[in-house]
């Protein structure tokens, strides 16, 4: 950056102080434009090696990249609401997407974001600003929710949303259970043409308000999965990549660039460049579901330097791309490598940029940041997400992050609540966090651990700050409810084909807290192989002898077995012959057992009720390592291979 930029933008700085604002009839207009599950590498200027973004670059060029730009969230709903309030979302109990009201209440949160919260929105409209929102909403009404209020109730003139919301929307699926909702016109559209239609009414919501400021949100549905480009328009992606995933990425990707120019066009048409802020980012990292992985694939979409991606704590799920450009204001072609900002900050600079108090905010004002001049963060950013609040997980193990992070200056920790899992890194010598420096700077780490204890009980989380700090276990994949979740190791090697090797010595296991909740009338499935090298032995158990289910092997019979109030109930197969079979356990809702042996039932009992409660020991694969479950010693090693093991249960 050059010096005349910096007193250029220190002028500008002191013109645009909220009280000068204050008596200015020309208010700067603000559009700002969010992107559904956006790589921090996926625009061309931010390090796309194979997509050209020429129009999303153009805003580059003529404004102000930040490469240190963070979400407060690796998913939609939080990420929304902290750009929309200016507020860490767990204060209004939003930790993860909003769901149906039982999905939302399993993980304690709200149905919706409270009319309570503050809003960018409602603060410029009453200093003057036509509002719109036109685009994915996802911060209450849509599934079965149908009593969330309106957008216009935030702040809104006008609104177009997806089926994540309430009010006027647009559907793709015409059986979507929207429809039954209410509240609003519906009008329907093919999947690729929905972006388009939402710029169509930001564009005209943009020209009918010309002659007055204007706050305009367009938040597409685009780059989130699946990926659904116009017809044929993916097959010049072929020849670059042979990932059918990332074919369609590509198309919609740069569908999505033209979109983005037409409101460029627009406001440069208009005359209104010079009086208008336009800010763009991204509400999260790229996808990451476990299907991407099979076969040896990869998911769409790029994170360039920084590891993780959607749904985890690391970089690449929180740390996104973000450009403002406001002509004449902000200097052009200017990248700022340091300053650090964060959705939480949107809301507080909007508003200062608008000469309108916002006060009570977590996030800070940083006009001067966007206006060209870097500084540094004056405070700790803190992020939360996991257990118990959010189910889902990153495809690829290793990206399933901590629960809680906090970063404060270089300086980085991610820990969950009970201090296992702890990473330390200097995320400016090591932005692609490769080395824990847990052990190096442990002193670093207890007082990053004590920021985050303060900032957890404002926030209403738990999280136990003088818990030590345990550096990552080896953890091992298993499928539950599709997905990946982390078992920590004990000592069990990786066998061919989808496999794990037990020495009759080891074991996976999984945290009592984190393990399935099968209390009440809740069904639970275990399917996988398996080859034994002895007669004995649990394949997969969870709870003990008062509450819990076993599957293990006895005198060469395969046997499920349950425990309800200390009341055991089993059934077994007739003795196994030699080599590798395949199973099916399934406890029905009301107590009854199933059990199939190479695709034959060979057991069935009669339903004892459900579980009173959940059962209390942690779940454990190749051996049942506290109270018995079954009717033998623990931990009754198994000694073989387990081969595609996967646990569905109802939530």
């Amino acid at each position: 950056m050059t010096k005349p930029c910096l007193f250029l933008s220190a002028w500008l700085i002191a013109a645009l102080a909220p009280a000068n604002l204050a008596r200015s009839k020309d208010r700067p207009n603000i559009v700002f434009i969010f992107i559904d599950d956006m790589g921090f590498a996926d625009p061309g200027c931010f390090g796309n090696p194979v997509v050209k973004t020429p129009r999303i670059d153009q805003l580059a060029t003529e404004g102000i990249k930040l490469t240190n730009f963070y979400v407060n969230s690796p998913i939609c709903s939080p990420s929304r609401v902290a750009v929309t309030t200016g507020q860490y979302p767990a204060r209004w109990k939003i930790y993860s997407y909003l769901n149906s009201r039982a999905g939302n209440a399993s993980r304690g949160m709200n149905n919706y974001l409270s009319i309570e919260a503050p809003t960018t929105a409602r603060k410029l409209h009453a200093a003057g600003y036509a509002t719109a929102h036109f685009g994915k909403w996802h911060m209450g009404g849509g599934r079965d929710v149908d009593d969330a209020p309106l957008p216009t109730e935030y702040g809104f003139d006008e609104s177009r949303v997806a089926f994540e919301g309430l009010g006027d929307r647009i559907l793709t699926n015409p059986k979507n259970s929207s429809l039954k909702l209410g509240h609003g016109k519906i009008t329907f559209c093919q999947r690729w043409e929905k972006t388009e239609r939402y710029t169509d009414l930001a564009i005209n919501f943009i020209k009918r308000n010309r002659g007055r400021p204007f706050y305009v949100r367009l938040f597409p549905n685009d780059v989130h999965d699946p990926h659904v480009p116009k017809p044929d328009s993916w097959k010049k992606w072929e020849g670059i990549t042979d990932n059918p995933y990332e074919q369609r990425f590509f198309a919609v990707l740069e569908a999505l660039d033209v979109q983005i120019g037409r409101v460029i066009d627009t406001i440069d048409d208009l005359g209104l460049s010079e009086r208008t802020l336009i800010v763009f980012t991204s509400d999260n990292g790229p996808t990451d579901w476990p299907k991407y992985y099979r076969n040896g694939g990869y998911p769409p979409g790029f994170t360039g330097p920084f590891f993780g991606r959607k749904w985890s704590l690391f970089e690449g799920g929180i740390h996104v791309p973000f450009i403002a450009r406001w002509k004449g204001t902000i200097p052009a072609g200017v990248t700022d490598n340091s300053s650090l900002m964060s959705g939480i900050d949107l809301s507080p600079t909007f508003c200062a940029i608008a000469g309108v108090a916002a006060p009570g905010l977590d996030g800070v004002d940083r006009s001067s940041v966007l206006l060209g001049i870097p500084s540094e963060y004056p405070k700790a950013v803190f992020w939360q997400y996991g257990a118990p609040h959010a189910v889902l997980k990153p495809g690829k193990l290793e990206y399933q992050s901590p629960s809680f992070a906090v970063r404060h200056g270089e300086w980085k920790l991610l820990a969950n609540p009970d201090g296992s899992d702890a990473r330390l890194f200097h995320l400016t010598e090591d932005p692609g966090e490769k080395i824990n420096l847990l052990s190096a700077h442990p002193e670093r780490a207890r007082q990053l651990q004590a920021k985050i204890e303060g900032w957890a009980a404002g926030a209403g989380l738990a999280f136990d700050g003088r818990a030590p700090l345990s550096p990552p276990r080896p953890r091992a994949p298993v499928s539950i409810n599709g997905q990946i979740v982390g078992f920590t190791n004990q000592g069990v090697t990786p066998a061919p084909g989808n496999g794990w090797k037990f020495d009759g010595k080891s074991s996976l296991a999984l945290d009592r807290s984190l393990s399935p909740d099968v209390a009440g009338k809740k069904w639970i499935r275990i399917v996988g192989a398996f080859e034994a090298e002895s007669d004995n032995g649990v394949l997969a158990a969870q709870g003990g002898n008062r509450t819990g289910y076993t599957l293990y092997l006895q005198k060469g019979k395969l046997v499920f077995a349950q425990r309800a109030e200390g009341r055991r109930t089993e059934v077994s197969s007739p003795p196994l012959s030699p080599g590798a079979h395949t199973f099916d356990a399934f406890r029905h809702p009301d107590g009854g057992l199933t059990l199939k042996l190479d695709g034959r039932e060979v057991g069935r009992a009669k339903g004892t009720g459900p579980f009173p409660s959940n059962p209390g020991d942690s779940m454990e694969i190749g051996a049942d390592l506290i109270q018995p479950v079954g009717d033998y010693q623990s931990p009754n090693s198994f000694r073989g291979v387990i081969r595609d093991l996967k646990i569905t249960y109802q939530k």
